[in-house]
């Protein structure tokens, strides 16, 4: 019974600093709010808005999902990134998803201390390390392009979107302690987005059913080369393109348990693709189910869909060849394809002027690049009543020369590792797991990774926040088995 005994003075010990902490955290708490009211009083409204982000930060440590599937649906579901409210600070200004970024990646201290360590370990792996050195290599192009004459200003202006791929620490997070629900959340967002798009469709370009600013209108809602049919491209859509892709490998290489769920979110991406009207998607698709096919053990599932698929393809065009249904819009955008030399003089002679402009600024600096916040040549041409106008092109559908060109040879090949390791650790789970349950996840993160990488080509899926952030979370996806299976 002695071991039994309480030790008053033990007690004391342990209670005193627990004590002076609470009372150091209760002076502390009221200095910052005489502080922030001081400055409220004096007509400072900003400050007001600090104690909102103390308590966003609070909600995001008790919710380690919450911070990734809020920027996802902030930036890569129906609202346009620059047309959300801006905070003015100075000379500079910050949009509301930057400030929600940087208030998930804060709140990753304030996790509870066992996650904090299983997350502190995620982090020094190689492929959070890689990431890092991408990001270091895209901020050092800031002092290039300031080298090469561009202002200090410009430059961090430039740069600023690429910060988003620090949105994979908080992905680390939500998919390590919470997979199903932030994949339930994701895919939410997803259905969304699609359901939206026919919305958009039905009710014409008069009406906006995404919240878009008004520069990049022309871009999300266009009628198609063929006419009679409103093109959709939301902010969502990449994210809508890699859930396609894990959606088919769910159904090829999943379980038989819950295989309809697969197919009623292949069938709802698909639709979401094909309004798009996105060519360049479907092939990177197709490309990416065809790698995952490869690695992956088990391939007779695979071979019947793609028979079947096939046979329809083929059945189809041969029913439309001299009807009305292949004067479609919609069915002789994706028909193009196949026709090179129609391709070659529209869609990919802009890309190749681009990639003509670039190559000659990348052989003048081949090692660091021509940095953030200068024109780099490629201009676009238009007509003011009649007046033929050109302006520098700020943006380049070939993300990889884009990328060498501002972030240096380092941040290039640092983020082609990246891509290169997510789709090996994807490759590695999905050979170990044949059997189990959760093997089609690595069939599905390479098949996302490979449409990404591969439609990056000729789209800007490497750049845009709206693509950055669900790719980011496809990489910490990756990450997080390879350490589960090391651990197994």
């Amino acid at each position: 019974m002695e071991s039994a005994q309480v030790n008053p003075a033990w007690m004391r010990a342990r209670a005193a600093p627990s004590a002076l902490g609470a009372l150091a955290w209760l002076a502390a708490t009221a200095a910052a709010a005489a502080i922030l009211g001081a400055m409220a009083g004096r007509g400072e409204a900003k400050a007001a808005l600090v104690p909102a982000a103390a308590l966003l930060a609070m909600f995001l440590a008790r919710f380690p999902a919450a911070g990734y599937v809020a920027l996802a649906w902030t930036v890569a579901t129906a609202i346009d990134l620059l047309a959300l409210p801006e905070i003015r600070l100075s000379s500079f200004r910050f949009g509301s998803a930057e400030i929600l970024l940087w208030l998930t990646l804060g709140s990753l201290a304030f996790l509870p201390r066992a996650e904090r360590r299983v997350l502190a370990r995620l982090t020094t792996q190689r492929e959070s390390l890689v990431l890092g050195l991408f990001l270091i290599a895209v901020i050092g192009g800031v002092a290039v392009g300031v080298e090469n004459g561009a202002t200090l200003h410009a430059a961090l202006f430039d740069m600023r979107s690429m910060l988003f791929y620090a949105a994979f620490w908080p992905a680390l997070a939500a998919l390590r302690f919470r997979r199903n629900l932030t994949f339930g959340l994701v895919s939410f967002g997803v259905v969304a987005v699609v359901i939206l798009q026919i919305g958009q469709v039905i009710v014409g370009p008069s009406t906006h059913l995404f919240l878009i600013y008004a520069s990049d209108l022309s871009s999300t809602l266009t009628t198609s080369d063929g006419g009679g049919f409103l093109r959709v491209r939301p902010p969502g859509l990449t994210a809508v393109y890699i859930v396609a892709a894990f959606a088919a490998a769910r159904v090829l290489w999943g379980p038989r348990r819950g295989r309809w769920r697969g197919w009623a979110l292949s069938a709802v991406t698909l639709t979401g693709i094909v309004l798009s009207l996105n060519r360049n998607m479907l092939l990177g698709l197709g490309l990416g189910l065809c790698v995952a096919f490869a690695v992956a053990p088990q391939k007779h599932r695979f071979v019947v869909v793609a028979a079947v698929v096939g046979t329809l393809l083929l059945s189809f065009s041969l029913l439309t060849q001299g009807s009305s249904v292949g004067s479609n819009p919609v069915v002789s955008r994706y028909a193009s394809i196949s026709n090179y030399g129609a391709l070659k003089t529209q869609t990919l002679g802009d890309r190749y002027y681009e990639n003509h402009i670039a190559l000659q600024r990348i052989r003048h600096h081949p090692i660091g690049g021509l940095g953030w916040g200068l024109d780099y040549g490629a201009v676009l041409l238009s007509t003011d009543d009649g007046v033929p106008v050109s302006t520098p092109r700020s943006f380049m559908h070939e993300q990889y020369l884009w990328i060498w060109m501002r972030a240096g040879i380092v941040g290039l090949l640092a983020l082609i590792s990246t891509l290169v390791l997510g789709v090996w650790n994807g490759a590695q789970w999905c050979r170990a797991r044949v059997g189990v349950g959760d093997g089609w996840l690595g069939a599905g993160v390479v098949a996302a990774l490979v449409a990404v990488a591969a439609s990056s080509n000729v789209a800007i899926y490497l750049t845009a926040p709206d693509s950055t952030v669900p790719l980011v979370g496809v990489l910490a996806l990756a990450a997080i088995l390879r350490r589960d299976l090391r651990r197994q």
